[in-house]
């Protein structure tokens, strides 16, 4: 049996496992557990506070430093734009992310507003569609960057393709996870082209500092968008 004693010593603290590296060690410490046995022990350590759930399939040991669940903070603009879209196409999956969002980790701080539209694949031309026939001001369906460039105006609403995987918060499905803000910043052509690209290895350290960061569902999106290398090797050097 896995003692509550037994899980903090064989766990570090400010280290993530996975459900399966937690019964990978717990089975090396107890050979005989059993599958029932680990469910109903990880149940019990999570529910006394001696273990935490990290985001998806996260676990780590409490600590002194609370990380806090990144809620991001919309304009009015993009709260009515984001109840618009669901109430017109309730079905439909999409996010909302807003330019102003980076500023909470920005040193050169945006000031013009855009906000960027995730759609569902096949989905967008609608979307768009009806956020021109509601009036909601200069919207831009699958602009290129010289296109942006050259049709781009304050407050600007711009329809793109969500990338299959993409990772999605279940109470809050349509306000942006921090996990896709922050692949979004570095892998997106037009978000990057908003802000310096010298910024993110900050942005991606006062993340992880301040916020609970699943990086595996991080990394795995970073994999969908082609740039799982890259990200992991910057993840890695402010760790």
């Amino acid at each position: 049996m896995i003692s509550r004693e037994m899980t903090t010593e064989l766990l570090t603290k400010g280290q993530t496992y996975t459900r399966k590296q937690l019964m990978a060690m717990f089975r090396k410490a107890v050979p005989t557990l059993t599958e029932s046995s680990f469910q109903w022990t990880l149940g019990r350590v999570l529910k006394s506070g001696d273990l935490l759930r990290i985001g998806y399939d996260g676990y780590a040991l409490p600590s002194r430093e609370v990380h806090s669940f990144y809620a991001p903070l919309y304009s009015e603009h993009a709260e009515r734009v984001m109840k618009l879209v669901d109430d017109v196409y309730p079905y439909v999956s999409f996010t909302v992310f807003e330019t102003v969002l980076m500023n909470e980790f920005l040193n050169h701080l945006i000031a013009q507003n855009t906000i960027f539209i995730s759609v569902e694949k096949d989905s967008s031309p609608f979307v768009f569609r009806a956020l021109q026939e509601a009036g909601c001001g200069n919207i831009m369906l699958k602009p290129s960057r010289n296109i942006f460039n050259l049709y781009w105006t304050q407050d600007s609403i711009v329809v793109i393709d969500m990338v299959s995987e993409a990772p999605l918060a279940k109470d809050a499905p349509h306000r942006i996870t921090i996990e896709k803000m922050l692949v979004d910043l570095y892998c997106d052509k037009l978000i990057a082209g908003m802000y310096s690209l010298a910024e993110f290895p900050s942005v991606l350290e006062q993340s992880f500092k301040k916020y609970q960061v699943d990086r595996v569902r991080l990394l795995r999106y970073a994999r969908r968008r082609n740039k799982e290398s890259e990200v992991r090797e910057m993840i890695d050097s402010i760790r």
